[in-house]
């Protein structure tokens, strides 16, 4: 027997889930700062800069953030960037 004893195969899978977990987080993140949805689906045929006129794939009836789902990516990404930077403030104590 070898002195290595973890066969390479083995590492090299590690390091290949590793990266594609990395990679995923930042994809979200991207997605999260962009103003998309999340899960990566369309919604809705808005953009970021313009709102949208139709809803796509998804029943209307069957989705409550009726509005969340028509609003334009930089509305989104406003509320959500404003709600981290609150968070943030309030966590640091600058907001109280």
């Amino acid at each position: 027997m070898s002195k290595n004893t973890v066969k390479s195969a083995l590492t090299r899978k590690r390091r290949s889930r590793a990266r594609r977990r990395t990679g995923r987080v930042l994809v979200v993140l991207l997605r999260f700062v962009l103003g998309r949805a999340l899960d990566g689906r369309r919604y809705s045929n808005a953009t970021f800069w313009k709102a949208a006129t139709r809803r796509v794939g998804v029943s209307p009836y069957l989705v409550t953030w009726r509005w969340w789902a028509m609003a334009a990516g930089w509305q989104k990404a406003g509320i959500r960037l404003t709600a981290v930077a609150a968070l943030v403030m309030v966590l640091v104590g600058v907001a109280w």
